[in-house]
């Protein structure tokens, strides 16, 4: 409700799928931010700090194609550790990494639903 009418209704994830702009890929991160973009055009920078990057996937018909990308650059980032040790500064290091759907409360903020 918003200034005595309703503006949404439905269960957390109906908003959240209704309202919600992309998906989040959370990535754990000693390379360069730069480094870490995803090979999608609907891929923009939300967040980084301390070892984390967020990146916004806003078209779910990326999603595919990031999470390929991704689970393929941490494996390859922890082979490259197993074999010779720290990478270098200009390759991707992925130590782990997430994606998930926006939360109620950054859906309810973005659109201004409160």
């Amino acid at each position: 409700m918003q200034k005595g009418s309703i503006v949404a209704a439905g269960t957390p994830l109906h908003l959240k799928s209704k309202f919600g702009q992309g998906y989040r890929l959370t990535l754990n991160s000693s390379g360069q931010v730069a480094n870490t973009r995803p090979p999608v055009d609907s891929a923009f920078l939300e967040s980084f700090a301390a070892g984390q990057v967020i990146w916004r996937i806003g078209d779910v018909e990326d999603l595919g194609r990031v999470v390929s990308w991704a689970d393929r650059m941490e494996d390859e980032t922890q082979l490259r550790h197993r074999r010779h040790g720290e990478g270098t500064s200009n390759q991707i290091e992925i130590q782990a990494w997430d994606i998930s759907m926006p939360t109620l409360e950054d859906v309810l903020l973005e659109k201004q639903l409160f």
